[in-house]
């Protein structure tokens, strides 16, 4: 019988929830697995192998619509779910599988889900530090996962696939080098003070294309100012090996973009998680936000932060207008960990 899981909005949150994913095709591989989700993050569970079908989800963010969503329901009622994970905190993300009628709908608590959700868990957050693990919670019986450290298996790390067609092509389109190629990131959508500053994303990518290697500037079209500051103060001699993809690509081809790099440089972001899944080596850059609670679950991964006393404080925006935690990381703090990853992986 088929299972729905209804995804996060964000694309990095949608990787971090792979490990739910491939745990739950793991144990019933013949039942389909189907997406629900808004397409920006949907497009990430599409690389997803265990996916057999993904749905758009057709409202836009924050639009309750309670007559469109029942009317899409009852549409879904066709496919006969058996269950639903309901991975976002929303009531309006719990609606639909409810008017669908699915009869189990397992979820965390939150914004009044008593009626519309079947299997309620209270989220103790300090017994699931990572989310990663607290959406793998929900793949077991609530008094099977108390912790993280008591879940019956280990959540898996998260893997997207790359599409080689594409792959080749994009390598085409931009004139990369894969060989000597280098991902910088420079973006992250919850708020400056996760932001590395320009300059020294600037100053990195001039060490690297000093030393030979071809540098990869990606990120969303809110990052093409940022982006073009970077080329901006690179000497003019070295830019033809930094190549500005910024605001021109679609996620999957983010995803064939960044299995294409030798090792990526990013700040906490669904790039950096995107690059995680790929499997490529990873220097991640952690301003106010945690390790402990997203990392890039990789292997190949290292995350880099100035410890200060008010580290994590989960701000968009610095509180004392210094963001020391990541303004006093320096860029050979950032190249020794980028080449001790490089030469693990020669």
């Amino acid at each position: 019988m088929p299972t729905l899981v209804v995804g996060p909005n964000w694309v990095g949150d949608m990787i971090m929830a792979h490990g739910l994913i491939a745990y739950v095709k793991s144990r019933r591989p013949n039942d389909p697995l189907h997406m629900l989700a808004p397409s920006w993050s949907l497009a990430v569970a599409q690389r997803m192998p265990e996916v057999d079908q993904v749905i758009e989800l057709p409202f836009a963010h924050g639009e309750l619509n309670l007559k469109g969503r029942w009317h899409f329901a009852r549409q879904m009622r066709f496919s006969k779910y058996h269950r639903a994970f309901v991975l976002p905190n929303s009531f309006k993300s719990a609606l639909i599988p409810a008017m669908a009628g699915i009869p189990r709908r397992i979820g965390w608590k939150g914004e009044h889900r008593y009626k519309v959700l079947t299997d309620l868990r209270v989220l103790h957050p300090e017994r699931f530090p990572q989310m990663a693990d607290r959406y793998m919670a929900l793949a077991f019986p609530a008094n099977l996962a108390l912790s993280a450290q008591s879940l019956p298996e280990a959540t898996p790390k998260p893997v997207l696939r790359v599409d080689p067609e594409s792959q080749a092509a994009l390598i085409e389109r931009f004139q990369l080098d894969p060989s000597r190629l280098i991902g910088l990131c420079p973006g992250a959508e919850f708020g400056p003070a996760k932001q590395w500053p320009l300059d020294r994303y600037a100053a990195l990518a001039h060490r690297l294309l000093l030393d030979g290697h071809q540098v990869l500037l990606m990120g969303s079209p809110n990052d093409v100012e940022d982006s073009a500051q970077i080329v901006e103060a690179v000497p003019e001699a070295l830019r033809p090996d930094l190549i500005n993809c910024v605001g021109q690509t679609t996620i999957p081809e983010a995803i064939d973009l960044l299995g294409s790099c030798q090792a990526v440089v990013t700040n906490d972001s669904g790039l950096m998680h995107v690059a995680a899944a790929t499997g490529r080596p990873l220097v991640a850059l952690f301003g106010p936000s945690s390790p402990e609670h997203t990392p890039p679950l990789s292997e190949k991964a290292v995350s880099l932060t100035h410890p200060i006393i008010c580290h994590p404080c989960f701000q968009r925006e610095c509180p004392l207008k210094h963001q020391a935690c990541l303004s006093e990381l320096s860029v050979d703090e950032v190249i020794q960990a980028l080449h001790t990853l490089l030469e693990q992986t020669d």
